[in-house]
């Protein structure tokens, strides 16, 4: 038990990390005990209310509401937060990046309906017109990068975004 809470508490830490590095999300002079209490909300949301969702097949919709949920949440934290809530880029990494690490331990048993989109993702679909996802990136803009690596799922001879996703990653890494 104590292996597996210092891999999901590194996974934690890794995904918050990655999803807020770049987004400048928190107002100045927010005193960790506050960033604190955000990161742990969102993580209880995930934990006790939206990853058991993915045991199942998840439709594009529900996951995108799963999205909003995170959103929602982080409304509450307006006084720490910069634009009062997470932006859904943010929001969409986060759920995904975490999403990626349950499933790749085999945590969740349904493949993940989407990936986290992010700047290095888009470059490797070959993207033209990045979309900032810390500023920019909407529902839409997100689902048509979605929409972009579903069309590419033959030519990499792959059967979902998620494993995609995967190879793409590797392949960039190795090179």
């Amino acid at each position: 038990m104590e292996k597996m809470e210092f891999i999901q508490n590194e996974i934690w830490l890794t995904t918050v990390s990655a999803a807020f590095q770049r987004a400048n999300v928190y107002k100045p002079n927010i005193a960790d005990k506050e960033k604190d209490f955000l990161k742990n909300k969102i993580r209880g949301l995930l934990d006790m209310s939206i990853l058991h969702d993915y045991n199942n097949q998840v439709s594009d919709e529900q996951h995108i509401q799963n999205i909003y949920s995170i959103k929602e949440l982080s409304e509450c934290f307006s006084n720490i937060l910069n634009n009062e809530s997470l932006s859904f880029g943010v929001c969409q990494k986060i759920l995904n990046l975490y999403l990626k690490f349950q499933w790749c331990l085999g945590l969740i048993k349904s493949t993940p309906p989407h990936f986290p989109v992010d700047r290095r993702i888009q470059e490797y679909l070959n993207i033209s017109n990045i979309v900032s996802w810390t500023t920019k990136m909407g529902e839409k803009e997100y689902m048509n990068i979605i929409g972009i690596a579903r069309n590419k799922l033959k030519e990499y001879d792959k059967e979902n975004i998620a494993e995609l996703e995967l190879t793409l990653f590797e392949r960039r890494s190795n090179s």
